[in-house]
């Protein structure tokens, strides 16, 4: 998700990851965000920390894929290679672990699309 600030003629003059005071969600799909990307000053370097944000959050929806699959028996955890099979088990323990000391981590990886 993304949040916007406006300006006062009620153009984007900032973006952010997370919601806060006198910021509001936009669409993706949004042209006026597109535009205030692709304008802004700063545009490559804005354009990969966006990039950089969604491909974190994909991370975790293939991660919930893989799981859905394996849970429906379309495919075994076995047939994912190796080191793909460690990093889940390992990030699942991590998050387990967090989980029991701070159910907060789990709000905040709740994926809105």
């Amino acid at each position: 998700m993304i949040f916007i600030r406006r300006d006062v003629n009620g153009e984007i003059s900032e973006i952010d990851f997370s919601p806060g005071p006198n910021l509001e969600e936009i669409s993706l799909f949004d042209p006026k965000l597109k535009d205030f990307l692709k304008n802004s000053p700063h545009s490559e370097e804005l354009i990969k920390t966006v990039l950089d944000k969604l491909d974190l959050d994909m991370v975790r929806v293939i991660e919930d894929l893989i799981e859905v699959l394996i849970n429906k028996d379309i495919i075994r955890f076995t047939d994912l290679p190796n080191a793909v099979q460690n990093k889940l088990l390992f990030k699942k323990s991590i998050r387990n672990s967090l989980h029991e000391e701070n159910s907060l981590l789990v709000e905040e990886e709740t994926l809105n699309f």
